[in-house]
């Protein structure tokens, strides 16, 4: 798929047709035409899931209604088709997994609709389709992901991770683990020491995850998992802690190594100019120095007060860089800010304001203006 390509893009006719040649090859009486017209009626503007939808809803259509035997023909389907090292092609597994969500989230077929997922995410993420039958039948489920911790395929491991983190992006809010994230922290112990980092990052964002609704029962845990000083623990720790550390939080730096009174002086802050015009940048430099008697590892960000539609400042968080400083060693720093208007953010004529912003503490600010 081309970069100027929308998402939605991906589940066109072609794949479609593909889908349909592969079933025929498994499944003689597939009414393949029929299905392709049914599966590609979705509009040029139907969205990204409203197209995944109408292709799944397809397969209900004009596979067997007896959800063994078209979980069959899907299994031999999926097996059939090549996997891409383009990632974008083997978005052609993902209608079938919403199949399985829709026809097999029964507890009679809960173990066979499982197996099947597991074999579809070797292939292409079941992260979605997945959270029905957590919700649904939560125990079962959790029993079986426990097991898939210990699964040799790394794509199977991440789903546990990546199919129980709460607030799973483009997925509902699974609400049960929100109010007890030691639900999902009791497996997440099975993955912390996985060697692929695949799953560390899936972990690590579950974790992040977790940090949005219960800091301090992520903090804890991580703090736990930081003494035992394992390469892949720590990996994840790091990563896990972002949030965290972005916001200044003093528990979560001093997990990180951070001091939280580092010995430093920040000298020579300046602006390159006290008036901007949106669509410009901003440049900035500032010097740090370590004025005391040890090493200071430091976490340097700026934050940028941005004027709002409404005359109010609202503060964002820029990382800059990590940097360990020893006893008397100055390092000068020079930063080009963008203010440019994106699809993600509006610029407002006004009053704006830089902050540095060392181990969570603020040290010096300058204000500049925007204008039209």
């Amino acid at each position: 798929m081309s970069d100027h390509a929308l998402i939605r893009d991906v589940f066109n006719k072609q794949l479609v047709q593909t889908i349909a040649y592969h079933i025929s090859y498994v499944y003689s009486p597939f009414e393949h035409l029929k299905f392709s017209h049914k599966a590609s009626s979705f509009s040029h503007n139907d969205s990204f899931k409203s197209r995944a939808n109408c292709i799944a809803n397809a397969l209900i259509q004009f596979l067997p209604n007896n959800f063994l035997e078209s979980a069959l023909i899907i299994r031999r389907c999926v097996e059939k088709i090549e996997i891409k090292s383009n990632n974008w092609e083997n978005f052609i597994f993902m209608p079938f997994a919403i199949f399985v969500e829709k026809k097999g989230c029964q507890r009679a077929f809960l173990h066979v609709s499982m197996d099947l997922l597991k074999e579809i995410t070797k292939r292409f993420t079941s992260e979605f389709a997945i959270r029905s039958f957590i919700v649904h039948y939560p125990d079962e489920t959790l029993s079986i992901l426990k097991e898939w911790t210990q699964n040799n395929n790394h794509h199977v491991r991440r789903l546990v991770s990546e199919g129980l983190r709460p607030r799973l992006p483009w997925a509902q809010v699974i609400h049960r683990f929100i109010k007890h994230p030691e639900i999902t922290l009791d497996i997440l112990e099975l993955l912390k020491d996985d060697n692929s980092k695949y799953v560390q990052k899936s972990v690590a964002n579950h974790l992040n995850d977790i940090t949005k609704d219960n800091p301090e029962i992520a903090l804890n845990a991580l703090e736990k998992w930081k003494k035992e000083n394992r390469p892949n623990t720590n990996w994840i720790v790091k990563h896990a802690l972002r949030s965290e550390l972005k916001k200044g939080n003093q528990k979560a730096l001093e997990i990180a190594g951070y001091s939280l009174s580092p010995n430093i002086e920040v000298s020579d802050f300046k602006l390159s100019s006290s008036k901007i015009k949106i669509g410009d940048y901003i440049l900035f430099q500032f010097t740090i120095t370590n004025i005391g008697s040890h090493e200071e590892q430091l976490m340097i960000d700026y934050i940028c007060h941005f004027m709002k539609s409404n005359g109010r400042t609202a503060p964002k968080t820029f990382k800059l860089r990590t940097k360990s400083l020893k006893e008397g060693q100055s390092i000068h720093f020079k930063k080009k800010h963008s203010l440019q208007i994106r699809s993600t953010r509006k610029i407002y004529p006004g009053k704006h304001r830089i902050e540095l912003f060392i181990n969570g503490i603020s040290f010096k600010s300058n204000t500049f203006f925007i204008t039209p």
